[in-house]
């Protein structure tokens, strides 16, 4: 019985907890704005815009070619570290990010490449997306994405 009377106590005085509906959120592609361009024949610059109240996780990003090969020498800056109640301790980045990304061989005469930016992020309210693939076009003629 006392039991019984401590679970009562318990959740009448517990803090109410907000609903988070999904109206609320901004869809990924909004809350993480990304842009690609080319920055010589060899190499892109990938940008996240990072809506306030947003963040990415660094060790969330990677990269690929359209045949698959994932691109492990991505020049990635240091995050600021955050304890995670997902995944402990980590580094995440907030307003922008941006990150040197290596195209592979030397083939000069390519007028563009594929790549497949994939990353993950989540809201302060606690939210967080699954990871986001997106495809981008990098135009290595005109400097910028198609």
């Amino acid at each position: 019985m006392r039991t019984a009377r401590l679970l009562w106590l318990a959740v009448v005085l517990a803090p109410p907890v907000a609903a988070i509906e999904p109206q609320d959120l901004l869809d990924p592609a909004d809350a993480f704005r990304l842009t690609v361009v080319a920055l010589d024949a060899r190499s892109a610059q990938v940008e996240f815009r990072i809506a306030e109240g947003y963040y990415l996780y660094r060790d969330r990003f990677r990269f690929e070619t359209a045949a698959g090969k994932v691109i492990a020498d991505a020049e990635l800056p240091n995050g600021k570290v955050k304890q995670d109640p997902f995944f402990g301790r980590s580094e995440i980045f907030r307003d922008r990010v941006s990150i040197r990304v290596p195209l592979g061989g030397a083939d000069l005469a390519r007028r563009s490449v594929k790549l497949k930016v994939i990353s993950q992020g989540c809201s302060d309210s606690g939210v967080c997306y699954i990871p986001q693939e997106q495809w981008v076009e990098v135009s290595l003629t005109r400097g910028g994405l198609r």
